[in-house]
């Protein structure tokens, strides 16, 4: 049986094994620090502006045919299912669960009682295989897809990152893809962990390396690192949109999916990455020799 191009949740496909289709935009809601958040109690925030933002990115989403997800963060439990409340109230999955560990575990148990199948939604994220509480969760509920991230130094080269996910180097020594497929992960996403601009370098290059030997779908957050370079004499604000706007544009030429940040971001976000992909099209259709790689 021929092995699937992409993963499909829903009307969403996220390419795995080559770069033909444009990459998933996620917009995450509910960061710490987001404004329309009670600084004071997290679970407590404006349900307008909440709805305003998730309808901005489908809008954008439909507009540029680029497909999106919503990454649901929170730093607390009670916060996150206040969170998840909202968002199933007005919306049906697939989506993406995010936030800290043990907002993830509320979260994870929480869907359950809402009856929300595991397999509706992306587990974000493991980069080991050492807490044996988070493991008995995923295998509990037979979480079907979860994203794996690397943790490396800036410098981390592409065959070091490969290696952090394919060699044995995890309790029971097992690489960390194979411990997840022996607890029924079925969908394992690969973010690279940017740090800096030299760390998004080497990521590029690993996901061109893990999308044609291992056909898993790769992608990253490649704006982490912008607000270091903001100016306190520049408007910090316009400085990081335009930065940010650039790097996506680099990034979906080698990206099935893209964390992009904060979903506030999601106009310039989804129209640098449609350019890039239209762009991307006319130098292959061409067969232009724009880079090494395509």
């Amino acid at each position: 049986m021929k092995e699937s191009k992409f993963y499909s949740y829903g009307h969403i496909k996220v390419g795995r094994g080559n770069f033909d289709f444009p990459p998933v935009l996620i917009g995450t809601l509910f960061y710490q620090g987001q404004s329309f958040v009670n600084r004071k109690n997290s679970e407590i925030f404006d349900e307008r502006k909440a709805l305003k933002a998730i309808n901005t990115q489908i809008s954008l989403s439909n507009q540029y045919k680029i497909p999106n997800l919503v990454e649901i963060s929170a730093s607390t439990p009670k916060a996150m299912i206040s969170y998840l409340d909202f968002f199933l109230k007005h919306f049906s999955p697939p989506f993406v669960l995010g936030g800290n560990f043990d907002s993830r575990i509320a979260g994870v148990e929480y869907l359950n009682e809402r009856g929300i199948k595991s397999d509706q939604y992306i587990y974000n994220t493991i980069s080991n295989l050492k807490n044996d509480k988070e493991l008995k969760i995923i295998q509990k509920y037979k979480i079907h897809s979860v994203v794996v991230l690397i943790i490396g130094s800036e410098n981390m080269t592409s065959t070091q990152r490969y290696a952090y996910i394919t060699e044995k180097n995890q309790p029971n020594s097992v690489s960390i893809l194979a411990g997840l497929k022996d607890i029924g992960v079925k969908k394992i996403w690969i973010d690279g962990g940017v740090i800096n601009l030299e760390s998004l370098a080497h990521i590029l290059e690993t996901q061109q390396l893990i999308s044609s030997s291992l056909k898993l779908p790769v992608g990253t957050a490649p704006n982490l690192f912008l607000f270091q370079y903001s100016s306190p004499r520049l408007n910090v604000k316009f400085h990081t949109r335009y930065r940010r706007a650039s790097i996506i544009f680099i990034v979906t030429w080698f990206s099935n999916f893209i964390f992009y940040g904060a979903i506030e971001d999601a106009k310039e976000s989804f129209s640098s990455a449609y350019q890039s992909f239209e762009f991307k099209k006319i130098v292959k259709n061409r067969n232009i020799k724009l880079f090494y790689h395509q």
